[in-house]
C-alpha cells in the first residue's frame, strides 16, 4: 500500500478504502490525518461519530474556533455550526447537513441511546494519551463496548461492520487500546523492521516511519530549537514514554521468581537491586490472579513496586508486560 500523497501528506483516502473494520494509525505530528479524514469524510457524504478521549476534549470540538473541521472547511470555501447539548455535538455543513457527530469516550454512556445505524464511520482522534493528559480506566474495554453499542446487530442482518479509524501521535505504545486490541507486539516489530503498515486479521496497523511531511518539517524553527525527546515523537515518529533500555528479554536464571500476578511474573535479582517483568512461567508463593478482587489485593499488598517502577529498577521482558504491569497498578 502506497501511504503518501505526491505532497507528501497521508493518503487518507486509500487508508479508508482499504475497507479494514479496524484502522490504527500511530503518526508524526502534522502528516495529515486528521485534516485528511474529515476532508474524506465530508466530501463523501458520509456522517461521522468524531470520538475524542473526554469530555473536556469534545467541548473544544463543539467550539468552531476550536474545531479540527475549521481548516478543512476553510479550505473547500464552505461554512458549518456546532450545537451541543447533554454532552453531544452536532456539525452541521451550512446547508444543515449534518457532519458529525462530536463525542467523547468517557461521556459515551450518556448519549447511548440514540440510534446511530446511519453512521458507518468512527473517526477517534488522539487515541494515545499525550503524557499530560489523565488516563481513562480501563480504555481498551471502554473503546470495544462503544463500538459494540454503535455497531450493534447490522452485520447479522447483512450490513458492513462500522468502520472504526484511530489516529494519534506516537507518544506511548504501552497504551491500554494497544494491549486490549493486541498491537504492541507488533508495533515493536515495526519500528524495529522499518514497516510502515501491517494487516493483522481484520485489524490494519500504520505507524510512517518515512514521512516526505515530517523530513521537511525537521528544518523548520521550532524542531531546530526544541530538545531531542519531543523531536524523535513529532518528527521521527519514535513512541518518547518507552524507554527500550528497559525493555528487553532477560536469562532468568540471574533472577528468583516471587510473584505471580495475572498473566505475569515477577522476579527479583539474585545480586543486585533489580527486578524483572516478563510472560515466562516460574515457581512462587504469592500468587494473584487478574480477577478483580485478586487485583486489588495486589495492589494494596505490592505497593512498593509502584516505587520501584518509578525508581527505575523494574525491567520488562516486552511492552505487553509494561502496559499489564501499569493496567494492574493504574499508573
Amino acid at each position: 500500500m502506497e501511504l503518501y500523497l505526491k505532497n507528501g501528506y497521508l493518503d487518507m483516502q486509500r487508508i479508508i478504502e482499504s475497507d479494514f473494520p479496524f484502522i490504527f494509525i500511530a503518526a508524526a505530528r502534522g502528516t495529515g490525518k486528521t485534516y485528511g479524514a474529515l476532508k474524506y469524510f465530508y466530501k463523501h457524504k458520509q456522517t461521522i461519530i468524531h470520538l475524542r478521549r473526554t469530555q473536556k476534549e469534545t467541548d473544544l470540538q463543539n467550539k468552531k474556533a476550536g474545531s479540527s473541521y475549521k481548516s478543512v472547511m476553510e479550505d473547500l470555501g464552505r461554512d458549518y455550526s456546532i450545537s451541543s447539548a447533554n454532552n453531544l455535538g452536532t456539525v452541521y455543513d451550512e446547508e444543515g447537513n449534518t457532519i458529525a457527530y462530536n463525542m467523547a469516550l468517557n461521556t459515551f454512556a450518556s448519549v447511548r441511546g440514540m440510534d446511530f445505524s446511519n453512521i458507518n464511520y468512527v473517526f477517534f482522534d488522539e487515541f494515545i494519551a499525550e503524557p499530560h493528559v489523565r488516563k481513562i480506566k480501563a480504555e481498551g474495554f471502554s473503546l470495544a463496548n462503544f463500538y459494540e453499542s454503535v455497531n450493534r446487530n447490522r452485520e447479522l442482518e447483512g450490513r458492513e461492520p462500522l468502520q472504526l479509524i484511530c489516529a494519534a501521535n506516537s507518544v506511548n505504545m504501552a497504551n491500554d487500546i494497544f494491549l486490549y486490541f493486541d498491537l504492541i507486539t507488533h508495533a515493536e516489530e515495526m519500528l524495529q523492521t522499518g514497516e510502515e503498515y501491517r494487516e493483522i486479521g481484520n485489524k490494519l496497523l500504520i505507524i510512517p516511519q518515512h514521512s516526505p511531511i515530517s523530513e521537511k518539517k525537521a528544518k523548520t524553527a521550532l524542531y531546530k530549537a526544541v530538545n531531542s525527546e519531543f523531536s524523535e515523537m513529532a518528527i521521527k515518529n519514535k513512541f518518547i514514554l518507552n524507554d527500550q533500555s528497559y525493555v528487553k528479554k532477560r536469562p532468568v536464571t540471574e533472577y528468583r521468581c516471587i510473584i505471580q500476578l495475572g498473566d505475569l511474573f515477577i522476579y527479583e535479582h539474585k545480586s543486585r537491586n533489580e527486578y524483572y517483568v516478563t510472560f515466562q512461567k516460574g515457581k512462587c508463593k504469592d500468587i494473584y490472579t487478574n480477577g478483580y478482587a485478586d487485583r486489588q489485593r495486589a495492589k494494596r499488598a505490592l505497593w512498593r513496586f509502584v516505587g520501584f517502577y518509578m525508581d527505575g529498577l523494574i525491567r520488562f521482558e516486552s511492552f505487553n508486560c509494561v502496559a499489564l504491569f501499569e493496567k494492574y497498578f493504574d499508573l
